[in-house]
């Protein structure tokens, strides 16, 4: 019944274009699919899924309380569909329930595709999203204990941690396969992060589809399928969901005060993922 695969990121590094990239790869049509065709119900966090499944309303249950359904959930969804697999976006760190059980049971799960951005850019982009100032994200995202959504948000609460300790969570597990992918290298060699996905995935890997869902899930027109329908994942406090997808942008937005404590705070991780080199210096 392991028929989970979890598509886990800290937010805005690419989980969601990858989504887009997947859905297309998986209908393999001659045309880009509309954004109806990702749904809540490939959210982990929904409080749909978790009020239909488990009966119970998830905002009259602390967050603490609901974590210790969240495997069960996991479990009814997995064994309703038992035929096929299941792709589910994950902001959560990787952690445990009060009852020292892990939210992502190897029971259910397949494997995982960790997506991870230089936290520079996560910094900005996620500033952007929450409609909050830089400064209290550069804050945010070296918060160990951070935490987003829940309170009747229409997410379950969803524990991040830190950027860095984030990232550690889900790469240092032992529980079940991770696929990492840099969003840099999504970017920059697309035909070879994305048709690496599908490798790992156990996908049927055909040169000309993946191409065709690269080019059907390309920013620029996710950012036009956006400004002409909207996308329901935005907050109502974001001007745009798909802002600039840029590497670097951070440049135009963090002081060298701001980088530098970044830096510090996340040194370990981004000394491991290539973001900078064994004397601190950014190699993007």
């Amino acid at each position: 019944m392991k028929n989970i695969v979890w598509l886990a990121s800290y937010p805005k590094s690419g989980n969601t274009w990858f989504r887009m990239f997947l859905a297309n790869y998986l209908a393999n049509t001659q045309t880009p699919l509309p954004f109806t065709d990702i749904t809540d119900a490939s959210i982990a966090s929904s409080a749909v899924d978790f009020e239909e499944q488990i009966g119970l309303n998830p905002f009259e249950l602390t967050p603490d309380e609901v974590d210790l359904y969240r495997p069960e959930l996991y479990y009814i969804l997995s064994e309703e569909y038992a035929e096929s697999v299941q792709y589910k976006k994950v902001h959560d760190a990787y952690t445990y329930n009060n009852d020292r059980v892990s939210i992502f049971s190897s029971e259910v799960t397949r494997a995982a595709v960790y997506f991870v951005r230089n936290p520079l850019d996560v910094c900005v982009s996620y500033a952007n999203h929450s409609a909050s100032n830089i400064a209290k994200t550069v804050e945010f995202i070296q918060n160990k204990i951070a935490t987003t959504a829940g309170h009747r948000t229409g997410q379950l609460r969803q524990i991040l941690l830190s950027w860095q300790e984030h990232y550690f969570s889900w790469s240092k597990q032992k529980e079940f396969p991770v696929y990492i992918v840099r969003y840099e290298d999504m970017k920059r060699a697309p035909m070879e992060a994305f048709g690496g996905i599908i490798h790992f995935l156990g996908l049927e890997y055909e040169e000309e589809r993946l191409y065709r869902a690269i080019i059907n899930s390309d920013f620029k027109l996710l950012q036009q399928m956006e400004k002409e329908g909207g996308f329901k994942e935005k907050t109502q406090k974001c001007e745009r969901f798909f802002w600039k997808g840029t590497i670097g942008n951070y440049k135009n937005h963090l002081s060298e005060e701001q980088i530098q404590n970044i830096i510090n705070a996340n040194f370990q991780a981004m000394l491991e993922l290539g973001y900078i080199d064994a004397n601190g210096k950014l190699t993007l």
